[in-house]
């Protein structure tokens, strides 16, 4: 049977589709939400292409995402969404004046996302006043997820695996899976320390949401990272986990802020990233 061109074209887009499913393709099930009641959730925009990831505010210039979402993108390529339940319109919005990427992103060979943590600097503060922006504070080493809580993760990914990104909000509640567990039995490969799991039922992050936040107990403790298709029975979705990178967010953010003094208390206990 021959093949035609525009046959072939779809084959090769399908493959691509598959190829790249366990790296972006991570809302589904979960709810429809208003950004009042996650007011930290940003969403990530180019010119060309409109959302392509969420994020989190964490400080009044300062946006946390995931590596992945930034690897080969340039500052004047993005800007800044925030304070609309909209993936396309309303709230604030800001250019980048400058991305970060963990600078052991991509450098460990046998887990390739590992250190799947950025950060976007915004170009002017947004506003502080308002039910609908406001920042999250990140979970430190001393702040390990204790126990078996759920979590809440929130954006504007696809709602299945087949279908389009949202234009609404959603937000969907996660139960955090054991380490070993998530490692040995589910995914039969390297989770590292800078990983954790969560979800994996009928509610999970998928497409578009990627780098957006997983609150747990009201502070930012993970990071959607990727995952294998979108809420798989038994597979739950994999985030960067904050307690581990909170030293290069705390290295690049922190030191320059008010809160400095409470986590200067802190750094006998804790090593910062890039500082001796």
């Amino acid at each position: 049977m021959e093949v035609t061109p525009i046959a072939y074209l779809i084959i090769l887009l399908n493959c691509c589709k598959w190829a790249t499913a366990t790296i972006d393709e991570r809302i589904v099930g979960g709810y429809f939400d208003r950004i009042e009641n996650v007011p930290y959730t940003v969403s990530l925009n180019t010119k060309l292409f409109g959302h392509f990831c969420g994020g989190s505010l964490v400080a009044n210039v300062w946006v946390v995402t995931a590596a992945h979402c930034l690897w080969g993108k340039k500052p004047s390529d993005i800007f800044v969404r925030a304070g609309s339940t909209y993936k396309n319109r309303g709230g604030e919005i800001r250019k980048a004046k400058k991305i970060i990427l963990h600078p052991l992103y991509k450098r460990i060979v046998d887990v390739p996302l590992d250190y799947d943590i950025a950060l976007v600097q915004l170009n002017k503060p947004l506003s502080n006043n308002s039910d609908f922006i406001e920042y999250i504070s990140i979970s430190n080493p001393l702040e390990k997820i204790p126990g078996d809580p759920q979590c809440i993760v929130s954006g504007w990914g696809i709602t299945k695996s087949e279908v389009g990104q949202f234009q609404l909000l959603k937000s969907a509640t996660v139960r955090i899976v054991k380490h070993e567990i998530c490692q040995k039995t589910l995914y039969q490969k390297i989770i590292s320390k800078n990983m954790v799991c969560a979800g994996g039922q009928e509610d999970d992050a998928c497409q578009g949401d990627s780098g957006g936040p997983m609150a747990c107990r009201g502070k930012l403790h993970g990071v959607v990272s990727w995952g294998e298709g979108c809420a798989t029975l038994g597979k739950p979705g994999v985030y960067a986990y904050l307690p581990e990178l909170w030293d290069f967010v705390a290295a690049h953010i922190y030191m320059d802020t008010d809160e400095s003094e409470d986590i200067n208390r802190m750094l006998p206990k804790i090593k910062l990233y890039g500082k001796k």
